[in-house]
């Protein structure tokens, strides 16, 4: 097994966010047979596991993979996750903005859903904005109208029964 330099640069990268918080979620790939967690949790592409300096346990970050024993619902579980499948780390009390991610290891599946979010939202943005330009153009005066711009009529949405 050859090192590469993208996984030390991220181990590095992890190890100076951990130690700088002290505290930190980690998104795992748990889609892959080389990540070692417990059975129950195989196969999640956005796993997150909680980093705290305070555990009891050793938590090695090496090169090519992060290594320590877990426990999950009280059991311990010796645990392997490559640096390849650490797609992100942040800040528990924040969101995904308070940390880091590794675009180039984000799974498929979680790139197809935030596509599919980003697109709705931009369906959503040009609905609201078309609806907008729509009252606006309702509350234009009119060429010749006798109204004073500021005593534009208001339209409002009425519920129709």
């Amino acid at each position: 097994m050859s090192l590469s330099f993208a996984n030390a640069a991220k181990a590095k990268k992890l190890k100076e966010f951990f130690q700088q918080h002290g505290r930190i979620y980690i998104v795992v790939d748990a889609t892959s047979d080389e990540v070692v967690v417990p059975g129950f949790l195989k196969g999640d592409p956005a796993l997150r596991l909680v980093l705290n300096m305070r555990m009891p346990q050793v938590i090695h970050i090496r090169e090519d993979a992060l290594e320590s024993e877990f426990s999950f619902s009280g059991q311990a579980h010796a645990c392997r996750i490559p640096m390849s499948r650490i797609w992100a780390a942040y800040l528990p009390e924040g969101d995904m903005e308070q940390g880091i991610i590794w675009e180039e290891d984000v799974p498929e599946t979680i790139r197809a859903v935030v596509s599919a979010v980003r697109s709705l939202q931009e369906d959503t943005t040009d609905t609201e904005q078309a609806a907008s330009g729509i009252e606006a153009s309702e509350g234009e005066e009119s060429p010749g109208s006798d109204e004073k711009p500021e005593e534009k009529r208001v339209r409002h949405l009425r519920v129709v029964k």
